[in-house]
């Protein structure tokens, strides 16, 4: 392959290999960025925004017929007011209470999800009617209270009382075609064994649930639901375990929404007491989409480093932060947030720092690059600091080995030109063949003590005296060439006389050796024979100079 196919390949594979470096070392789209987008285009609907939808729902649920602008649903969820729940978390959550195995369930969600608002609100819609729906708000340290008051007591003749939510489930008996439910919110604050008392407790783990308490036997009814909600995450008083979801249900996760957090960004576009930057805010997209990003990637930073538990809901704080000129106060909220919770490893404002250049580089996440990831992932196995000295030590030795190949490369370089000089020198017959002889062996010897003292390599030396006895052999035969050439001259010059036949060999004779001596001692030799011809009457005799 010639140097020019060679450059002619080069020029696509250059590009290329550039193309390749600059995919290798450019972030890549942070996927919650992605979701913001996405987010935006979605339409955040509200209950209010659907009054039918809603109907629709109640009828299911009901198995009554459909009626548009029935307001029964809107009514159902309007108590004790209608509020900003977001319509497809609501829809998911009320499917999740009416379907429920066994017609019991634990909600659970983070401060500021609207897990007890939602919840309520459903079971006013699963029950039909709010006299059929028995709210029970827990409070620490009243277990026994709220064991007396809705479970019951022994009066003062020993007998036994049922309690509020026990004479809910004589009703269930007497309208067994009607649902009954019980909202316990805050469940987690108390200890659910104390609040159902030994009997009830161990009832809700059997197929057929029957207790008998004070002499009376009590069944739960099948037309009765059981809703727990529960405060998901540290703060709670009792630590929900598998033991809990077995008797009070499996339990439902209430994630952040985003979607109501834009359902009542909008809303606030209509209103006229907002300062300048909270009106560019909410009709500005790209604004919007900064806070979303933001509140989508402290719930996953709170997520992925602490716990589903230490989220932060849309109905939070953060929720009034949503100007960029609020950044600074919307991480201080985040910090005394999780910081109250006491977490082992405490959060710091330079955590934020990625979210912010993601911010200002439209998307691209930081140190998401091949070659980033690459770097993380031998930090996570540990095998970061090894190939780490194993690159320092290669790299020093690559700078190490190409100083010495440098420093022989000039040692070389510097004896190979004292040798081509000095071959040159006897070439233009400025030197004698012994003279130059003399001193490439001069050069050779130097070279032989360079290679015993190891700063020239033996390889590298045998080559170089292999090029230097090259240089002496072709001076050697140049000069024994040129002393026979002499001696036939001289010979057929004993008479004083050149004939023709002795100038015709003389002519061959320089034609073979032409390309085997010098050229100047070739047009020395030359003239000298055509000078000696043309005169041939006159005595000529030619001697070395050397």
């Amino acid at each position: 392959m010639n140097v020019r196919t060679s450059r002619l390949l080069a020029i696509p594979v250059i590009p290329a290999i550039l193309f390749l470096l600059w995919l290798g070392c450019r972030n890549l789209p942070d996927p919650m960025w992605i979701e913001s987008g996405r987010l935006l285009r979605t339409p955040s609907v509200l209950i209010a925004d659907v009054p039918d939808s809603l109907q629709l729902l109640y009828s299911q649920i009901h198995g009554v017929p459909f009626i548009p602008g029935d307001t029964t649903g809107i009514h159902l969820v309007s108590i004790p007011a209608l509020s900003n729940i977001e319509w497809t978390a609501f829809q998911r959550m009320t499917r999740a209470i009416a379907t429920a195995d066994k017609r019991r369930i634990v909600i659970s969600g983070v401060t500021g999800t609207g897990a007890t608002k939602q919840a309520k609100r459903a079971s006013n819609l699963v029950a039909g009617d709010p006299s059929r729906v028995l709210q029970i708000d827990c409070a620490p340290e009243f277990d026994l209270e709220f064991h007396k008051k809705y479970i019951g007591v022994e009066n003062e003749k020993g007998l036994f009382v049922p309690g509020e939510l026990l004479q809910m489930w004589r009703r269930c008996e007497q309208q067994p075609n009607q649902p009954f439910v019980v909202v316990l919110d805050n469940f987690d604050k108390i200890n659910p064994e104390t609040f159902w008392g030994p009997a009830l407790w161990e009832a809700l783990s059997s197929k057929n649930p029957e207790a008998e308490i004070g002499g009376q036997k009590f069944r739960f009814p099948k037309n009765f639901y059981l809703v727990s909600v529960t405060h998901l995450g540290p703060g709670s008083q009792v630590e929900f375990n598998e033991e809990h979801f077995k008797r009070l249900g499996k339990q439902y996760v209430l994630d952040p929404n985003p979607l109501e957090l834009l359902a009542v960004m909008r809303l606030m576009q209509q209103k006229t007491d907002l300062t300048p930057a909270q009106a560019k805010a909410v009709h500005d997209v790209a604004e919007t989409r900064r806070f979303l990003y933001y509140f989508l990637k402290i719930n996953q930073l709170l997520r992925t480093h602490y716990g589903e538990g230490y989220q932060m809901g849309q109905g939070t704080g953060l929720r009034e932060l949503f100007c960029d000129g609020d950044r600074t106060e919307l991480k201080q909220t985040v910090l005394n947030h999780l910081n109250a919770l006491r977490p082992e490893h405490p959060l710091e404002i330079g955590d934020f720092d990625a979210f912010d250049e993601t911010i200002e580089n439209d998307g691209l996440e930081p140190n998401t690059s091949f070659l980033a990831r690459q770097i993380q992932y031998l930090h996570d196995t540990g095998y970061f600091v090894e190939i780490t000295m194993v690159a320092t030590t290669a790299l020093l030795t690559a700078l190490v080995g190409w100083w010495v190949f440098r420093r022989r490369e000039q040692l070389i370089r510097h004896y190979g030109e004292q040798a081509r000089e000095v071959y040159d020198s006897f070439e233009k017959q400025a030197e004698s063949a012994e003279g130059a002889a003399r001193r490439l062996e001069d050069i050779k010897n130097e070279v032989d003590s360079l290679v015993l003292k190891r700063r020239l390599g033996y390889t590298e030396g045998l080559y170089f005296l292999a090029f230097i006895e090259d240089k002496v052999k072709r001076i050697e035969f140049a000069r024994n060439v040129s002393e026979n050439f002499l001696e036939l001259f001289n010979a057929f010059m004993e008479d004083n006389v050149l004939t023709e036949g002795e100038y015709l060999k003389l002519r061959q004779f320089l034609q073979s050796i032409r390309h085997k001596i010098p050229a100047e001692s070739y047009e020395a030799f030359n003239r000298k024979v055509e000078d000696t011809y043309a005169a041939p009457g006159t005595i000529k005799s030619f001697h070395s100079t050397e």
